[in-house]
């Protein structure tokens, strides 16, 4: 077949400098312009104009140092949040308003302690009269009087180019379903615009896929899939005496189990249980979020659900009661309790609590840690700004007592001590104590009521759901999911593009504050954070229309998305029909995907078996390039001949082409009823492979059409070759090309419903088209 790679890559780098795909400051160079001011500048709301104007040049700059929790300011009534604390604006502007309400005199004392007009510990800090004592004044007379004025996010997106609804839906379709959209779908939003969707997005996350996506994310962050790496790892964390961890060894020996669990012989019965019941535990936190969301029941039970989900295998591993509709599904998942254990929602799951040890030394701080940053949104090592200095920690329990230390310790020690009834094997320890040189078990201000403390972690559970950066977290949890990109951060001080950068930050962190507010109003209904995501500018950005006046750097935005293995999985199974994998199914009944498996291509894609790779490859090297190259090749060779095997009306395809469509005739002539009918059907390929909605005269449809010309030509003049001569070529397909049996049963075809002859050389140059689009930069990239 013609070697078609140059025009890949020269196809490729095209596209790659036409979507560019990094959108920031220059794009970003205006924030929220809702309406004039009484001044005829800019209308800030309250929030905006705290963030811009007191926040960012006062507050980060000449107050937090002592004004912090652990700070000397620390006991005073402002008391400011760090930037690596989840929501910390809202928070910092709530305790602002609220010291901005003292007044002695009539001035409040915001303006009276800085200027040391009254005493303040830190000095003089601002001049009365000056531009800083000018923004804190307005800040307090809005306080006083709120603006009306409301924050603008997609001001601050101006010349950011968003994908239109029939691309916004695609993207959904393949993020969310796993699937490409129906017809109906693609004509709602083409007569009703962004307000169609809604509907779509609806059944989209009802769909299995999506919560097998949304396992996906949250195993990102979890990584409680590394007991799935083979053998009986998760089955061997069940410890407890309670547990009948191995049950199905003791299974009698019934041949009708054989039926009943569709295995090939009893050995096989023994196998399959295994399976089921290690798959179940290892998922166990995975399912109950994706029974939490399925049932739309709030999604603060992730953390305060006084019941697991069971199995019917994992259920007799725990020794529970639990009613199954199919007790031989291992994918029915029932909610169930493990008396006498206080759960917790996930963090009271052994795999949780074993991916995320602790020890003796490390006193749960480490599963106190992941609770911060999984379900808070907060960093707590990154709350202690600078260096810690070893030299001066002098003191005795510096955890308690010095301050470089305290400034983690006081918030994280608490929370491990909710932890406390649960040993280092997450085995449940009912008269477990406390030790006496740490923090009582808490959150926050408040510590554990000596009644609650045997239920510790269900008392502590609460309050962090009950956090308003809870609600936030989940937002950005999904957004990294669903775009493959982390949150902006707040900028250093020191930034040369500081005032650019923050726009941009603060532009996404109140869009991202209002899905967390829908989200609150919802009943925190999960699905509300994914759609509002879906129909954001930060999902949505595609490109920069025109670059910056200003020559501003550009902040990551949207844009592509390199997919990773799982996600490219089921986009060709989507676009082609078929997985890529040697054949449907294996003789012992299990399927080898390629991009699935350990074994093969997931791990050297970039995904990660969340035990020794715990981190995703997001920009493709070598070795991923040439996995790309490789399924382009053998996905063109699986798809096209079975799809041009089947009748028109039912190709997904090549509806519009046959295999004796050639577009020259004998005598050379251009048969121009066959050409059209192939550009139509390279238009066809476009939009599905590709999403491109292309005129037949798109340039770019011209090139495709070239190719398959090309590989026809020399097809057709290699086949002409006399027998022996040198570049001869078969009138056959190749062998693995070749359409012998159903691919789905693998049960042999009669003669005349085979395909294995290719007498116009049109198959392998419609292989060599498929080829071309599936190793696209837009096919790979999401």
């Amino acid at each position: 077949m013609p070697r078609t790679g140059w025009i890949f890559r020269r196809r490729a780098a095209a596209v790659l400098g036409l979507l560019g795909l990094t959108a920031g400051a220059g794009a970003l160079g205006t924030v929220a312009t809702g309406c004039a001011g009484d001044d005829g500048g800019p209308c800030l709301s309250d929030e905006q104009f705290f963030a811009e104007k007191v926040w960012a040049p006062i507050l980060s700059t000449k107050c937090i140092g002592c004004h912090n929790p652990q700070g000397q300011a620390a006991s005073s009534k402002l008391v400011l949040a760090g930037s690596s604390e989840a929501g910390f604006l809202d928070r910092n502007l709530a305790t602002f308003k609220s010291l901005a309400s003292l007044e002695r005199d009539g001035t409040s004392y915001v303006l009276l302690k800085p200027t040391r007009r009254i005493e303040h510990g830190g000095g003089h800090v601002i001049d009365e009269g000056g531009s800083e004592y000018e923004a804190l004044s307005e800040m307090v007379a809005r306080t006083k009087e709120p603006s009306s004025c409301e924050t603008d996010v997609n001001a601050s997106l101006a010349g950011v180019v968003m994908s239109g609804p029939e691309e916004t839906l695609r993207m959904a379709s393949l993020e969310l379903g796993g699937r490409l959209p129906t017809e109906a779908e693609e004509q709602a939003v083409q007569q009703g615009g962004m307000a169609a969707l809604d509907p779509i997005l609806d059944q989209l996350l009802t769909e299995e896929a999506f919560y097998e996506r949304l396992k996906e994310i949250y195993n990102d962050l979890f990584l409680t899939d590394r007991y799935l790496n083979g053998g009986e790892a998760a089955i061997d964390l069940l410890k407890s005496e309670a547990y009948d961890p191995k049950w199905y060894q003791s299974i009698p020996q019934d041949p009708a189990l054989i039926q009943k669990y569709g295995a090939r012989d009893l050995e096989d019965v023994t196998a399959k249980l295994r399976t089921w019941t290690n798959r179940a535990i290892g998922r166990e936190p995975l399912e109950l979020i994706a029974y939490i969301v399925r049932n739309d029941r709030s999604f603060k039970e992730v953390l305060t659900a006084d019941y697991t989900v069971v199995n019917p295998f994992s259920a007799r591993a725990y020794g529970v009661a639990a009613e199954f509709e199919n007790d031989a599904d291992p994918y029915e998942f029932v909610p169930a309790k493990r008396d006498p254990i206080p759960l917790a929602g996930v963090l009271s799951t052994i795999v949780f609590l074993t991916r995320h040890p602790t020890t003796s030394t490390n006193r749960n701080r480490h599963r106190a840690r992941v609770v911060y940053e999984f379900f808070l949104g907060t960093d707590i090592l990154k709350t202690a700004e600078q260096p810690l200095d070893q030299t001066k920690i002098t003191d005795f329990n510096p955890t308690m007592n010095n301050a470089a230390c305290t400034v983690c310790h006081v918030p994280l020690d608490p929370l491990a001590g909710a932890f406390h009834t649960f040993d280092d094997l997450g085995r449940y320890k009912a008269d477990s104590t406390w030790y006496e040189d740490m923090r009582p078990p808490g959150f926050g201000a408040e510590s554990v009521p000596f009644s609650e403390f045997p239920r510790a972690i269900q008392w502590v559970a609460k309050r962090v759901a009950d956090d308003p950066r809870f609600a936030l977290a989940a937002v950005t949890t999904m957004y990294t999911g669903l775009t493959g990109k982390r949150p902006l951060t707040a900028p250093a001080n020191d930034d040369p593009e500081y005032s650019a950068r923050f726009r941009a930050y603060l532009a996404q962190y109140h869009a991202f504050n209002a899905i967390a507010r829908d989200f609150a109003e919802s009943d925190y209904n999960l699905k509300t954070v994914v759609k509002g995501i879906i129909k954001s500018p930060y999902f949505r950005a595609r490109n920069v229309a025109a670059a910056s006046s200003r020559g501003d750097a550009l902040p990551d935005l949207g844009g592509a998305r390199f997919l990773g293995p799982e996600q490219l999985h089921r986009k060709i199974w989507a676009v082609t029909g078929y997985p890529w994998r040697p054949r449907a199914f294996e003789d012992d009944g299990n399927r080898y995907d390629f991009l699935l498996r350990r074994d093969a291509y997931r791990l050297l894609y970039g995904g990660i078996d969340s035990e020794e790779v715990t981190l995703r490859i997001t920009e493709p090297n070598g070795v991923m390039a040439n996995i790309a190259d490789r399924m382009a090749n053998e996905m063109a060779c699986i798809a096209v001949p079975r799809d041009l095997n089947l009748p028109a009306e039912e190709r997904l395809l090549f509806p519009y082409v046959e295999t004796t469509f050639e577009p020259r005739d004998a005598n050379d002539f251009e048969v121009v009823p066959a050409v059209d009918a192939i550009k139509r059907n390279i238009q066809h390929l476009h939009k599905r492979v590709l999403g491109e909605r292309l005129e037949l005269d798109d340039p770019e449809i011209e090139r495709t059409y070239q190719i398959f010309l090309g590989t026809w030509e020399e097809g057709k003049a290699g086949m002409a070759k006399a027998e022996g001569e040198e570049g001869r070529l078969s009138r056959s397909l190749p062998g693995a090309c070749q359409v012998q049996s159903d691919y789905w049963t693998r049960e042999g075809l009669p003669d005349d419903q085979k395909l294995t002859r290719d007498e116009n050389y049109t198959v392998r140059a419609w292989m060599s088209v498929m080829t071309y689009l599936l190793s696209d930069f837009r096919f790979l990239y999401q």
